[in-house]
């Protein structure tokens, strides 16, 4: 079953990989999650990855390799991100 920190680490995930176009370390998720050591967050991973929150083709602990389902993320070409902000 998942709770409501799955959910957390889930929704930290995209918004990681929106600002930097990759996913975030283990430890990146531990600090803002507030967690001294990773194998908490190792276990929340775990559980999300076995119930289909998160995608990996390399298992949990590969830096930079955290898939979330559902979402498919773009670069937007520098020129079009200007036009936008204009």
């Amino acid at each position: 079953m998942l709770t409501n920190v799955d959910y957390k680490i889930r929704d930290y995930i995209v918004e990681y990989i929106k600002q930097h176009g990759y996913s975030p370390s283990i430890r990146e998720i531990a600090e803002d999650m507030g967690y001294k050591s990773i194998s908490c967050v190792q276990g929340h991973l775990q559980k999300m990855l076995k119930h289909g929150v998160i995608e990996t083709d390399t298992g949990i602990g590969s830096p930079r390799a955290i898939r979330v389902p559902g979402y498919r993320f773009e670069k937007i070409p520098k020129e079009e991100n200007i036009k936008e902000k204009e």
